[in-house]
C-alpha cells in the first residue's frame, strides 16, 4: 500500500505511540488538535517523529522509534518546544525552541508536566501558547524542521561531575 506522505508517529506523555492520521480530520488539523490538548485529560508531552522511508508503525518498538522527533511539554496556554534533531556531522544535538531574547543567567521560567513529576526551565521567549506551537508542528510534519524565525539554543544533557 502506497502512502502519498511519510509516515509520523506521535507520543503522549512518553507512554505510547501510533501513526499520525489524516482522517477524519487533516493531519495539520490533528496536529493542531493534539497540542491544543496538552493540559487537559492528563496530557502533557506530545511528540512526533517521522519515520524512515518504508517503515510504518508496525515496522518500530518503542526501542526503535526514531531519535529525532519536535517535542512540546506543559499546557495549552504555556509550553515549552524541543527539536533533537540530526546535525550535518551525524551527530544529534538537541535545542529549546524560542523568538530570540536575552539569556542572561539562568533560565526563570518553569514549564512543569507529567502531572508536576517533570520541569523545563526556560526563558521568557520560550514560552509558547498551543496556537503557535500548532503552527510549528505543522511546519515540522512538512518540512521535518523549524521554521527559521525561531531561534535555537542548545541544551546541554550531560550530568555536572559530582
Amino acid at each position: 500500500m502506497s502512502n502519498d506522505k511519510p509516515t509520523f508517529v506521535y507520543e503522549i506523555n512518553g507512554a505510547s505511540f501510533a501513526n499520525l492520521i489524516n482522517g477524519p480530520r487533516s493531519y495539520e488539523d490533528n496536529l493542531q488538535r493534539m497540542v491544543s490538548l496538552l493540559g487537559k485529560s492528563g496530557r502533557s508531552t506530545f511528540s512526533l517523529s517521522r519515520l524512515p522511508d518504508g517503515q510504518d508503525i508496525w515496522d518500530v518498538t518503542r526501542e526503535s522509534l526514531p531519535s529525532v522527533f519536535l517535542q512540546a511539554a506543559g499546557t495549552a496556554d504555556a509550553m515549552t518546544i524541543e527539536w533533537r534533531r540530526l546535525e550535518q556531522d551525524g551527530t544529534e544535538g538537541l535545542y529549546t525552541v524560542g523568538h530570540g531574547g536575552p539569556r542572561d543567567g539562568e533560565p526563570p521560567v518553569t514549564i512543569d508536566f507529567l502531572e508536576g513529576e517533570a520541569r523545563a526551565l526556560v526563558y521568557p521567549d520560550e514560552v509558547f501558547t498551543a496556537d503557535e506551537a500548532g503552527e510549528i508542528f505543522v511546519h515540522y510534519f512538512h518540512t521535518v524542521t523549524v521554521p527559521d524565525r525561531y531561534a535555537l539554543r542548545e541544551l546541554d544533557l550531560t550530568t555536572p561531575a559530582p
